[in-house]
Parts: structure tokens; sequence; C-alpha cells
């Protein structure tokens, strides 16, 4: 991470490819501020740009005076779809402290002297869009976790989490309480249905997203017709010796009732070791991932270094998997703003947070996993995978710090009763802190 983002924004960051944009840099603090009347220099360098020799990189450069509003403003055309790194020198008359006659000998300016920041140019089909950041796969006491649904969804919203859903095991319960406390909560993060499906038992795993109701609630009220309907299923299976065939019509019964009920349905942990062996068998996952039986893979932190491996060896074949990423977590961490849950997160690009535009873009392979085992690695397609590796060096280290206020804000708020107004209020600035950054980061 470039700690230059929290000393400087740049308005916007996120321009149209192939256009001429009008840019400024905000300087954040008295250590960032341009003096008026001063000239300074502005290198742009496009990142993908094709080049033969280092030493002589294709580079345009401004001359810029502050502003009115002691911005730095200038106008270019940013070129394709890719990352423009921004060079900014401050001249040599811009002495950065009262005292820097005593200090000279200690070095000009600190990290302030010459400034690196960038933009990121998108083509038509992303300009327009956010990205989001999401949970998809966690629990708590309400199933086998440690903290209740109001702590869990704080703890994410102060990791910047956008959308989420709690996916307890059998039930859908803590989710629609969230859904039910921050229904009207003045916060930018979008509370989905979830439940994680074990249908007919718990020998099936599979994660159930934004329905209108549970499945797991279907099943256990109407089950002649649910093993009516799986044995139709089965009766028209044709599969491999080594696929059990009534373990895979359970598996297409949910993933069409997710369909049924508006949501989606995610196959997940298949590479989770359980009794020294995978939790699926391999050969049934692969028939699952090339008959697209259900709308994403997730990457399930843990044991994804597997399922990484088997997606990949199939979109080589040419199969479309759409992806997410998930910590399935059992508890959060309140004091760590940068990891809510030990694991891994989903992102996707969409023009909004409804879920309507979470689930489409999750089915045009619009989202990704992003691994936190040891550092943020981003798994996707190569173009979204540098556009996300962008935001996280760039845009989410700010959102994050703004987004933390928040969470602890909304684990006050009281299960059966309405929030007080200060509580309200309260919250309601913090979240127009944090959205007025993103509007000022995407320019729209």
């Amino acid at each position: 991470m470039n700690s230059q983002i929290f000393n400087y924004i740049v308005r916007p960051s996120i321009v149209r490819a192939d256009a001429e944009t009008t840019v400024a840099i905000h300087p954040l603090g008295e250590n960032g501020a341009f003096k008026q009347g001063l000239t300074y220099t502005i290198s742009i360098r496009a990142v993908d740009s094709a080049h033969a020799f280092y030493d002589a990189l294709p580079t345009t450069v401004y001359e810029c005076t502050p502003n009115d509003s002691g911005d730095l403003v200038f106008t270019h055309r940013f070129e394709g779809e890719q990352k423009h790194v921004i060079l900014l020198k401050r001249p040599d008359e811009d002495m950065r402290s009262p005292y820097y006659e005593i200090n000279n000998h200690r070095g000009r300016f600190g990290e302030n002297a010459s400034v690196t920041l960038a933009v990121y140019s998108l083509a038509e089909d992303l300009y327009g869009m956010r990205c989001y950041k999401g949970e998809v796969h966690c629990h708590t006491y309400e199933s086998d976790g440690i903290q209740d649904a109001v702590h869990t969804v704080a703890n994410y919203r102060s990791a910047g989490y956008d959308f989420m859903a709690i996916t307890d095991h059998f039930t859908s319960y803590a989710s629609e309480k969230a859904m039910r406390v921050f229904g009207n909560a003045p916060v930018s993060m979008t509370l989905m249905l979830g439940e994680e499906v074990h249908v007919p038992t718990e020998s099936i795993h599979i994660v159930h997203l934004g329905g209108k109701s549970s499945i797991n609630a279907y099943f256990r009220e109407h089950r002649e017709e649910a093993y009516a309907a799986v044995a139709d299923i089965e009766a028209e299976l044709n599969l491999p010796a080594d696929i059990n065939a009534n373990d895979y019509a359970w598996r297409i019964f949910i993933a069409r009732k997710a369909k049924e009920f508006g949501g989606l349905s995610f196959l997940t942990h298949p590479f989770w070791v359980w009794s020294n062996v995978y939790f699926m068998a391999v050969p049934a996952t692969k028939q699952l991932l090339r008959e697209a039986i259900h709308d994403a893979l997730d990457l399930r932190d843990d044991d994804m270094e597997a399922a990484v491996a088997l997606w990949a060896d199939l979109r080589a074949e040419g199969v479309r998997i759409p992806i997410v990423g998930s910590t399935d977590s059992h508890r959060t961490n309140p004091d760590n703003p940068n990891l809510a849950a030990k694991g891994g997160y989903t992102l996707v690009f969409a023009p909004d947070r409804s879920p309507a535009s979470i689930f489409a873009a999750i089915r045009d392979e619009r989202s990704l996993c992003v691994s936190t085992k040891s550092d943020e690695f981003v798994y996707g397609s190569h173009r979204l995978v540098k556009l996300a590796r962008f935001l996280l060096d760039h845009y989410y280290p700010m959102y994050k710090k703004l987004c933390w206020g928040q969470g602890t804000v909304m684990s006050e708020f009281p299960v059966s009763e309405t929030p007080d107004d200060e509580l309200v209020n309260l919250l309601a600035a913090l979240n127009k802190r944090s959205e007025q950054f993103a509007k000022e980061f995407f320019g729209y």
C-alpha cells in the first residue's frame, strides 16, 4: 500500500478511457499542502503502454499552480484501460517546515518531496461501475458461530464491507434478524437472506444467497414433495459410475429452488478435508462445474489451493465458472479494521449495491475472490485483477478507515426495539463521510 494516499486524494481516481478528463490533486493535510504562486511538476506514465527502453518511458508532463481551493488541476487524455502513475515533484522553493534551515542536513520534505499517486482509466463497459466488497458465507451463534447477528454485521462493516449475508447452518434466521435490525439504518450496506443448505442431510453443504425464503425451511415443511422432485431429477440423469446420482440430484434440486426463490446457489468448500478426505468426490465437483449447476464456485480461503487449481484447469477447457470468495467465519474480530474475519472475500463490479446488481455481476463474471491467508491476493480474470489491485492499494485503505466507526455504532443497535435518534444520527454522519469519499474517488 502507498501511504501517500492518506496525504492526498486524486479526484476522480477512476476516469473514462480514451477521453480527456480534468483531474484535481487535493492535499488532505498541512504536510501535503501546495503553496500559492509556486509551480509544481506533474508527470504521467501509463503502466501498460508498450516501451522498448526504461530510460525512455513515454511520459506526459504538466506544470501546475494551485487553484483557489489549494488543488493542482490538470486535464489529460488517459489512453486505454489501465493504471496511470502520477509523479508529483515539488519546487525547491516549497519548504515544508519553518524549521527547514535547522533540519536541512536530514533531507528535504520526506515522502512529500516526490509523490507517487495514480488513476485508473476504464473502458465503457466498466466505467460507471463501483467496486463492492462482500461476505457470502459466515456464521453466528444461531448455528455454530460465536457472535450474534448484530455484532457480526457490525464488525464486517468496520472492515469496509458493502454487502453480506449470514449463512447459518440449516436456517436463514440470523440473516433475517440482521436485515430486520438494520433495515432502516442509514448505512451503505446491503444485507441479504442467506443460509447454508443441508438438504436432505448435512452431507450436502450449499450456500443459498439472496432468495426470498429459506430452502432449509421449505424442505422441513415439504419433505414429500422434495423427495418426489429429486426422484424425478435422478431418473433423468445419465452420470458416470463414479458419481452418486442421488447426491447429485439433491444438488440440482437445491440450485433450482434457489433460482425459484430469486437467489443464487454457490458450490462451497468442495476440497474441505473432512475425516482425512475431501468433503466432496472430485468427479462430482467437476461435473457440477462443467454443467453450471450452481451460480458460482466459492473459493473458500482455508482450502482454496485445490479449488483454484481446478477452476484454472476447467477454464482452460473453456468451462465458464463465476467465482466468489468467503471466510466461512464463525467469529469476527472487532479490533482489526483490516480483517473482520480470517479468510477471503468477494469483490463485485456493479452499477450499485442492490441484490439484483450484485447477482448480475456474479453471473456475468464481474466478481473476484480475494484471499487473505498471507497478504491480499486476488483471483479472477486478468482485466479485473489489475483493477482490483489498484483499488486495494489506493481506495480500500481509506474507505475501510472511514467505515471503522460505523461498525462501532452499529454494534450498539438493539435487536427488539427502535434505536434512539442519537445512534441513528451518528451512524448517518459517519456513513456520509465514507460515501462522499467513494463518490469523489470514482467520480460517480
